[in-house]
């Protein structure tokens, strides 16, 4: 894609996702979406489960918890979810975040990626670059230029076309690997090369030392602590600075519950792919800067509103007020922070 057309598409999905109502951002939005008809234009879609059969002329812009695309993409595919799968062949780029990531076909230009797991599986071709990033990493299919991975666990099994930088704690390099370019790796060990793995670069090791546990255990709980302080604080004075506005664009999320959650998962997934990718273009720094600034805000807002939304369902359903004094609703406030954050202490419900 051409840098000028790259630009200007990430300000259109910026306007999209950032400015547009939650009904209106999608083309369509709905517990359960399947298309098997072809799509002869750029496709917009939230849901549960969004899936894609038939062939998509243009973009395919997705956010739900389920997303598979197994028909072919003529352009890009910019998708965030907890799973995403794509299996179809995609002419342009992909751009995608989510728990699980899977890329199982052939890709024209590039990949950005970002996830729990991140797989690039054996039959697939990336004929550009690719940026991954994740707790585990596994690429074993093909990538025609660069690799660059940051993760806990990296596995690359495939073959790639130029050099490899990976960041991370351990990496493997599996038999029948090869590797056209160097091999940089920067972890607190050696790689593991198994026997059959070709490097035809040089291979540079730079440790990087082992983190106390148990030290960054208690930092993580000090700045966890003086984080939620900090952000039941800005609760409370942008409910007493906008109380009716707060209010109202709360009660939003109660009248499209399915397309505010996917439209809050896209900003907060995607933006900053597209911020990223503003800088890697050199002429987008400014705009990555603004956008970046605009980023933090939209996440600070679409945090205070949905803590205010638990607030007033309580103060609503539990204690039947429907217009409470302000008193009542900071206390209320008060009480869905601690509500969430104790709700943080459970695994799995706790992360998400």
């Amino acid at each position: 894609m051409r840098p000028h057309c790259l630009l200007q598409r990430s300000g259109l999905i910026l306007l999209l996702l950032g400015f547009s109502m939650p009904g209106l951002w999608a083309q369509e939005a709905g517990e359960t979406l399947i298309k098997r008809d072809p799509i002869n234009h750029d496709f917009y879609a939230a849901g549960q489960s969004v899936h894609l059969i038939g062939p998509v002329t243009g973009d395919a812009i997705l956010a739900g918890r389920r997303l598979t695309i197994d028909g072919p993409v003529s352009g890009d595919i910019i998708a965030a979810g907890e799973t995403v799968t794509i299996n179809g062949e995609v002419l342009d780029d992909i751009r995608a975040a989510g728990r699980l990531v899977q890329i199982n076909g052939s890709v024209g230009d590039h990949i950005v990626a970002a996830g729990e797991t991140v797989s690039i599986g054996p039959a697939a071709r990336v004929g550009g670059w690719a940026w991954l990033a994740g707790q585990r990493i596994e690429v074993l299919g093909r990538i025609d230029q660069q690799l660059k991975v940051a993760g806990n666990e990296v596995v690359i099994g495939g073959e790639i076309g130029g050099a490899v930088a990976v960041t991370g704690e351990r990496v493997r390099i599996l038999p029948g690997a090869v590797i056209q370019g160097s091999l940089r790796v920067q972890s607190p060990r050696p790689p593991e090369i198994a026997d059959g793995a070709r490097i035809l670069g040089d291979v540079k090791h730079i440790p990087m030392p082992e983190v106390e546990h148990a030290g960054m255990l208690k930092a993580v709980l000090l700045t966890g602590l003086m984080v939620s302080l900090s952000v039941m604080l800005t609760g409370i004075i942008y409910y007493l600075l906008f109380p009716r506005f707060s209010i109202t664009a709360s009660r939003q999320i109660g009248l499209v519950p399915l397309a505010s959650l996917g439209l809050g998962f896209a900003v907060l997934l995607l933006t900053p792919l597209v911020v990223g990718i503003l800088f890697a273009l050199g002429v987008g720094f400014l705009p990555g800067i603004l956008l970046g600034a605009a980023y933090l805000l939209m996440v600070v807002l679409g945090g205070m509103t949905g803590v205010i939304y638990v607030s007033d369902v309580a103060l609503r359903r539990l204690f039947k007020k429907e217009t409470a004094g302000k008193g009542a609703t900071v206390l209320a406030l008060v009480g869905a922070f601690v509500f969430l954050a104790l709700v943080q202490l459970i695994p799995v419900l706790g992360a998400l």
